[in-house]
């Protein structure tokens, strides 16, 4: 088989296993039924890393930031306060959480989580495929944590702000067609409580059916928000903010 094969097939196993990986933990870990989290609370010993992972981002960065809105971490200083000094309570994972931008970027047990089940396909990986075909799968599988820690914070800005701020490199790919529907995909995820629309990494959503259709309304918040439309936007950004 040709080296470029190799490289393809490595590129396209590691993008569909990544996102597929991404949406699952995402639902079953991240943004947990509350269910899941009271067993595990039986077990701290066991389960402290999922325990963790769950209150950073779903406690933290669902329920006690961007009450206001998608854009607006904290609707004031003094409600950045109270949280910070709850968490340096906490101790180490607390230390870690405020120096993830409180939540906004991957650190510590979250990025262990959400990359462990990933490992497991590294050797699958090594022995089925040629080395540049490993190389490039290696590229894709590690998707999932760089979009948790480079892309995710400018998901939570308007867009243009993202293009004047991000790395010159970072604006280039959000800006992308790709990149927009990221942005879309995260705003939908957050605006309906985090039981949809679970990936960075787009794809396995749409195949396990857990992402949902914007509405008139949708379009007509994000327009007001900055967050980019559709090409083909039922409400035109103009249309909306007037509205």
């Amino acid at each position: 088989m040709p080296d470029f094969i190799h490289v393809l097939l490595g590129l396209a196993l590691g993008y569909v296993i990544s996102s597929y990986v991404e949406s699952f933990m995402h639902e079953y870990v991240s943004d947990a039924h509350p269910k899941a989290v009271r067993a595990w609370s039986r077990a701290p010993w066991l389960f402290r890393p999922l325990i963790n992972t769950h209150f950073s981002h779903h406690t933290i960065h669902h329920v006690r930031t961007f009450r206001n809105d998608h854009i607006t971490q904290f609707r004031s200083e003094e409600e950045k306060k109270k949280l910070t000094e709850e968490l340096v309570q906490r101790g180490k994972h607390g230390l870690t959480i405020i120096r993830g931008a409180f939540a906004t970027r991957l650190h510590g047990e979250g990025a262990f989580v959400f990359v462990s089940p990933l490992v497991i396909f590294f050797p699958l990986f090594y022995f089925t495929l040629k080395p540049i075909g490993f190389l490039a799968g290696c590229v894709t599988l590690l998707l999932p944590p760089f979009m948790s820690h480079f892309v995710h914070p400018y998901l939570h800005r308007p867009f243009e702000e993202g293009q004047r701020t991000a790395p010159r490199w970072l604006a280039w790919f959000l800006g992308t067609r790709y990149g927009r529907a990221i942005y879309r995909n995260h705003f939908l995820h957050h605006r309906y409580g985090g039981v949809s629309n679970f990936n960075l990494v787009l794809g396995a959503d749409y195949v396990r059916g857990r992402t949902r259709v914007l509405t008139p309304k949708d379009l007509e918040v994000m327009a007001n928000i900055g967050m980019p439309l559709p090409e083909d936007a039922a409400v035109p950004p103009a249309e909306a903010l007037r509205g």
